[in-house]
């Protein structure tokens, strides 16, 4: 399919270089401030062919009036663009985001740096280096034997139903028109022709989900070192994380997907539900609200609380491929040409990494699910379902959100105990199994008693590294 979009684009419209204008950074600039604009050009034209102070004035006046024009325009626009999407949280802090960024820690050219192939080294021999601090457990079945049991045992996933042209056709016009440089056409020039194409492509999508299987090129990504915070040394490669761009046809199938497993954790009550990462209508501002409630409450009853902060190591990148497909089929439910199908998924993908048209070498990718997927956040939330039973077994409180996990535990002045607790659910954790934890622990108490004496903090070792 590739190699005749390929081979046709290249008869009707053979690649060549041209030079195109960029398009305007400024769509608040309108007519009105066009016109004034051109009124005080003219009268500095005017001032400094004559240097009569008159049309000095005039030009200094209409540079203002300008300048005012410009700057009110500019208001109207993000206030306009603010209250049309008001209700769409994403947008919203995307534009926000645009608005505040540091225009001086952009622009950095990494391939100044590093190369490829000193990318691809990095980022493979990191997820080496934490396999192998990993304590070797002999299966996740054993963690199995220990949790709550997810559905009931009538309710079975077993394949992924069809989809009608009118369902592709809105997946498609509805995604970004993001291209990788995997795309055999333009995405843009794909949504455009559409109508001619929407056959096969169906085609292939209902061949994957009805016979299990996702075609190789699909499993093939290219890595975009992503610097993780403006402010980090760009010369450090461990200031950077793998962002895998999937060819668009790939993710129009993982929506498919992603969309009636979503459908069918709902409907049994799968889904975590102390988990706001990755789901509708929950966010940071959910898991902050539930944390910072529970605490203030307990503070209300004079009880001291100790929080527990748990930050995963290279989250999605060291996911255990046969462990959560262990966990697909056993806590989810998912047997049959379903299963068969995130076996396909999962096994034989590959990736490279990609800086300004340099390539590197392919790499298999052993482990993990690919960020910047669609399926890779709900895959990443059913690998960490088994998390809140252990937990919860020992009566800590806690709230997730992605890869990190607050435990807290509040207890009057004295007891002790309830501290013993939280240490021995993290030791729990530890030994049935989520691996690389950064840990982190905040006392809280009143202000009325912070003149008490409170119990020692709980030791914790800091960083531990553990199989899953």
């Amino acid at each position: 399919m590739d190699s005749l979009f390929s081979s046709i684009l290249n008869t009707v419209a053979p690649l060549r270089l041209r030079k195109i204008k960029e398009n305007s950074l400024t769509p608040w600039y309108n007519e009105h401030t066009r016109t004034l604009k051109r009124a005080a050009r003219k009268m500095e034209r005017s001032w400094r062919k004559t240097k009569l102070e008159v049309f000095r004035i005039d030009w200094r006046e209409s540079n203002l009036s300008y300048r005012k024009a410009l700057k009110t325009a500019r208001s109207d626009y993000f206030s306009s663009l603010l209250e049309e999407n008001k209700h769409n949280p994403k947008y919203l802090f995307n534009t926000v985001a645009k608005l505040t960024k540091n225009k001086a820690s952009t622009g950095v050219d990494i391939s100044q740096q590093h190369s490829s192939n000193d990318f691809m080294n990095y980022f493979t021999s990191k997820i080496d280096t934490i396999r192998d601090k990993i304590v070797t457990m002999q299966t996740s079945a054993i963690v199995s034997h220990q949790i709550a049991c997810y559905r009931s045992p009538e309710e079975q996933f077993h394949s992924f139903s069809t989809i009608g042209e009118e369902e592709l056709y809105k997946l498609v016009k509805s995604s970004k028109p993001t291209t990788c440089m995997l795309d055999p056409i333009p995405s843009k020039l794909l949504k455009e022709v559409l109508p001619e194409v929407i056959d096969p492509l169906l085609t292939i999508i209902n061949s994957s989900l009805s016979l299990g299987y996702v075609p190789k090129t699909f499993k093939l990504a290219v890595i975009k070192p992503l610097i993780k915070k403006p402010q980090l040394d760009p010369k450090e490669l461990v200031n950077y994380r793998p962002i895998s761009n999937l060819p668009f046809l790939s993710k129009i199938l993982e929506k498919v997907v992603s969309s009636q497993l979503y459908s069918f954790l709902e409907k049994n009550g799968i889904c975590e539900d102390f988990q706001s990462g990755f789901r509708p209508y929950h966010s940071t501002e959910t898991a902050l609200i539930r944390v910072t409630n529970d605490l203030l409450l307990s503070s209300d009853c004079g009880c001291i609380s100790l929080l527990v902060l748990l930050d995963l190591s290279a989250a999605f990148d060291t996911i255990d491929h046969n462990i959560l497909l262990h966990r697909l089929e056993n806590f989810v439910g998912i047997n049959g040409s379903a299963l068969a199908w995130f076996k396909s998924y999962l096994s034989d993908r590959h990736q490279f990494v990609a800086v300004n048209e340099e390539v590197s070498y392919r790499s298999q990718v052993q482990y993990g699910v690919p960020q910047g997927s669609v399926l890779g956040p709900l895959l990443f939330t059913l690998y960490m379902l088994p998390l809140g039973d252990i937990i919860r077994k020992h009566g800590v409180s806690f709230h997730c959100y992605a890869d990190d996990t607050q435990l807290y535990i509040s207890s009057q002045p004295g007891e002790t105990y309830q501290f013993e607790k939280l240490a021995e659910c993290i030791v729990d954790i530890k030994k049935t199994g989520f691996r690389g934890h950064r840990c982190h622990q905040i006392q809280s108490v009143s202000r009325s008693d912070g003149h008490c004496s409170h119990p020692d903090p709980v030791r914790i070792q800091t960083r531990w590294w553990i199989s899953t």
